[in-house]
C-alpha cells in the first residue's frame, strides 16, 4: 500500500514539474523569441545589420523551426552584399513542410531579390511567376515583373505586365504604356522587322494620341527600310538587264518608302517644335533626294510660326535661301542665329557651310559638313547630351534601351 502512495507521490511531483515548466518557462522562452525578433526588425530598419543578424541567429539556435527568422537572416545577408549566402539560406526553406502561405510568399519574394542581385534574371523571373501562381493579384510581384522584363529588354511582356500592374493599383498612365509600346517597336526596328515595328509604334499612338516620339520612330522605320532598298538597287545596278530592272524597282521602292517618312517627321516637328532640330535636316536631305526641295522652306516657316525663336530652324532656313541664291538673306539669318546661340554646334556647322561656298573647293567641304550634320542629328549620344531642348520621352527611351547581348 505504501508503494502505491509513493508511486502516486512521484507522479504528482513530476506532473507538477512539467506544469511548472510549461506554464512558466515555455511562455517566457516564446516571449523571449518574440522580443528578439521584434528587436531584430528594429535593428534591420535602423541599418544595424550586424546586430540584427545576431538576433535572428540567436532565434534560430533557440527555435530551428522559426521560418521568419531564417527569412530575415537571409535578408540581412543580401542587404549586406552577400546575396549568394542569402540564396543558400532561403533555398534551404523550400523543402520545409510546415510553412504557411504568407511565409511562402515572403520566401519566393526573397528568392526573387537574391537572384536579381546576382544578375540571374531568368531565375528571378521564375520566382516571380511562383508568387503569381500563389497570388494572382500580387501587386509587388506584378510590379517587379515590369522591372525584370525591362532589364531583359523584353518590352512586349514589360508592356503586358505594366498594363496589369496599373489595373491592379488603379493608376492608369497611358503615356507610360505608350512609351513601353514604342520600345517594343524599337526592338523590331533593330532587328530590321520594319512592318512589325510600325505596327507597335502605331499602337502606341492609339494608346496615347499625343505621343510625339512614336512619329519620330515611325519615320525612322521608313527611312531605314528605304536605305535597305537603296543598297539593294546599287547591288543590282551593274549586272544583267534583268538585274537592272530589279535595281530600278528597288530604287522606286526606296523613294516611295522615304516619301512616307516625311509626313511623320513633319508631324513630330509640329508636336515638338523646340525639338525640331532632330528632324529638319533629315527632312531637308530626304526632300532633296526626292526632288521636292522647295517644300522644306514652307515646313521651316510653319515651325517658326509656332516657335519664332527656334535658332536651328532659322539657321536651316538660311541654308535654303543660300541654295536659292539669296545669299544676303541667308547670311543675315545665319548671323542672327549665331548671335542668339553662339555655342550651338549645328548653327556653327551651317555657318561653315555658308563660308565654304565662297571657296573654290567649297563643294567638297559642304558635302562633308552635310554628312556631319546628318550624323549628329541621328546620333543618340548627341541627342541625349545636346545643350538645347531635349525631348524627355526620347531621353527616357534612349536611357532605358540597350543591346540584348549578355542579358541573362
Amino acid at each position: 500500500m505504501s508503494d502505491i502512495f509513493f508511486s502516486l507521490f512521484i507522479i504528482i511531483i513530476a506532473s507538477g514539474g512539467i506544469f511548472f515548466y510549461v506554464f512558466n518557462y515555455m511562455p517566457n522562452r516564446k516571449e523571449h523569441v518574440k522580443d528578439l525578433y521584434a528587436e531584430g526588425l528594429d535593428l534591420l530598419i535602423e541599418g544595424k545589420r550586424k546586430a540584427a543578424y545576431q538576433n535572428f541567429k540567436d532565434i534560430i539556435e533557440k527555435d530551428s523551426e522559426n521560418i521568419k527568422a531564417y527569412l530575415r537572416l537571409g535578408q540581412v545577408l543580401r542587404e549586406g552584399g552577400n546575396a549568394q549566402q542569402a540564396l543558400k539560406i532561403h533555398k534551404s526553406l523550400l523543402h520545409r513542410k510546415k510553412i504557411n502561405q504568407f511565409d511562402k510568399l515572403e520566401l519566393h519574394k526573397n528568392l526573387v531579390l537574391n537572384f536579381y542581385q546576382l544578375d540571374s534574371l531568368t531565375a528571378s523571373l521564375n520566382e516571380l511567376n511562383n508568387i503569381i501562381k500563389l497570388d494572382k493579384s500580387n501587386e509587388w510581384a506584378t510590379g517587379y515583373l515590369v522591372k525584370i522584363y525591362c532589364k531583359m529588354q523584353d518590352w512586349k511582356n514589360a508592356f503586358d505586365s505594366l498594363e496589369k500592374y496599373q489595373k491592379l493599383t488603379n493608376k492608369i498612365d497611358n503615356h507610360k504604356l505608350a512609351l513601353y509600346k514604342i520600345q517594343e517597336g524599337r526592338v523590331y526596328l533593330n532587328e530590321k522587322k520594319f512592318r512589325k515595328s510600325r505596327k507597335a509604334l502605331e499602337e502606341s499612338i492609339h494608346i496615347c494620341a499625343d505621343i510625339a516620339a512614336a512619329y519620330y520612330f515611325i519615320a525612322n522605320t521608313y527611312s531605314e527600310e528605304s536605305e535597305v532598298a537603296y543598297q539593294l538597287s546599287l547591288e543590282n545596278a551593274n549586272h544583267s538587264e534583268s538585274d537592272i530592272s530589279a535595281s530600278n524597282n528597288s530604287m522606286n521602292t526606296a523613294k516611295e518608302l522615304l516619301s512616307k517618312a516625311i509626313p511623320m517627321w513633319i508631324r513630330y516637328a509640329e508636336l515638338k517644335p523646340k525639338q525640331a532640330w532632330m528632324v529638319i535636316h533629315l527632312l531637308k536631305d530626304s526632300l532633296f533626294t526626292l526632288d521636292r526641295y522647295s517644300e522644306i522652306e514652307e515646313i521651316l516657316k510653319q515651325i517658326l510660326r509656332v516657335d519664332k525663336n527656334n535658332i536651328e530652324v532659322i539657321a536651316t532656313l538660311s541654308e535654303i535661301f543660300s541654295h536659292k541664291g539669296e545669299e544676303i538673306e541667308a547670311m543675315e539669318l545665319i548671323d542672327s542665329a549665331i548671335e542668339q546661340a553662339p555655342d550651338s554646334l549645328l548653327v556653327k556647322l551651317i555657318k561653315m557651310k555658308h563660308q565654304a561656298k565662297k571657296d573654290t573647293i567649297g563643294d567638297k567641304y559642304i558635302k562633308g559638313l552635310d554628312d556631319v550634320i546628318h550624323f549628329l542629328v541621328k546620333d543618340e549620344s548627341f541627342q541625349l547630351y545636346k545643350d538645347t531642348n531635349i525631348d524627355p520621352d526620347i531621353l527616357w527611351l534612349y536611357e532605358n534601351f540597350m543591346n540584348k547581348e549578355n542579358i541573362d
